[in-house]
């Protein structure tokens, strides 16, 4: 059973709570997104698990799931990077932390980033699939509706192109 510290609108914690009790009831806690980028500048995206509960089939960040109680953002993306893509990774760029407040869920994000071109070994249980995408392609898929994109995503990918430029 995995705990979740529940934090109020300025990231203190206030309580912890199972993950299923924290998403039930809507209450905010933290996450994190972690983009994997290659030496073209690329971005890698994950389509979804058919598997996963909530969005399966939608594009996602490289990486991304719950900072567990008492564990920090950077440990956190640490982890869900080797559980997800099977990089053991050390360093990443910290790109700052935003509210990710959805109709599913409210996230205090913090967005991360690392240079890699991999390879990965995808866990099959949370990714479909992995591919790099340029910036402008991925603007394009989203103006277009080609593919159903996570609203955290979005968020994700706007605050990244604003540091990117």
């Amino acid at each position: 059973m995995e705990l979740l510290d529940v934090v109020d609108d300025h990231d203190k914690v206030v309580g912890r709570e199972t993950r299923k009790y924290v998403h039930d009831n809507y209450l905010i806690h933290r996450g994190v997104h972690v983009f994997v980028v290659d030496k073209k500048g690329r971005i890698l995206i994950q389509k979804r698990s058919k598997f996963k509960k909530d969005r399966a089939g939608y594009l996602d960040a490289s990486v991304g799931g719950q900072v567990l109680a008492s564990e920090s953002y950077k440990e956190a993306a640490v982890r869900e990077t080797k559980e997800e893509l099977g990089l053991k990774i050390r360093d990443m760029d910290n790109l700052g932390k935003y509210k990710s407040f959805s109709e599913r869920q409210r996230e205090i994000r913090t967005l991360f980033s690392i240079c890699s071109n991999g390879p990965f070994s995808i866990n099959k249980k949370e990714i479909e699939w992995v591919k790099f995408y340029s910036i402008a392609e991925i603007k394009k898929m989203i103006k277009n509706k080609d593919y159903n994109f996570t609203d955290g995503f979005k968020l994700s990918f706007d605050m990244f192109t604003q540091k990117a430029t």
